[in-house]
């Protein structure tokens, strides 16, 4: 997890800027869904330390409908902090995933990445 966490920040920081993150959560939750459960200590690490602000949208796809309703109350939440504003979509399938994140790209037209160093 350190390093995944590790990854997202130089992505983030050192590479153009936030990001797009595409989650599936059909494995994520353990007994919500239908794949290997991800254990509480990799979630708990995840959430202390990977920040909102790194990503351009978070796209969230799969599980069951409870598990996306609890994770778009936690988005709503946090947009209430005003701190920082986190877009999120949450849908079924990852076809539908890909079709959202092509559709927000033409409407969020970047400038092209600078050379990698």
């Amino acid at each position: 997890m350190r390093q995944l966490v590790g990854v997202f920040h130089e992505l983030a920081t050192g590479l153009g800027g936030p990001f797009y993150l595409v989650v599936d959560l059909g494995g994520s939750m353990g007994p919500m869904t239908s794949g290997p459960p991800l254990s509480v200590m990799p979630r708990k690490y995840l959430a202390e330390h990977v920040r909102p602000e790194w990503f351009r949208a978070i796209v969230f796809f799969g599980g069951k409908r409870p598990q996306r309703e609890v994770l778009r109350a936690l988005v709503v939440a946090l947009q209430f902090t005003g701190r920082v504003k986190l877009e999120a979509e949450f849908l079924e399938t990852a076809k539908e995933a890909r079709a959202w994140l092509e559709s927000h790209r033409e409407r969020h037209l970047l400038p092209p990445a600078g050379a990698l160093p």
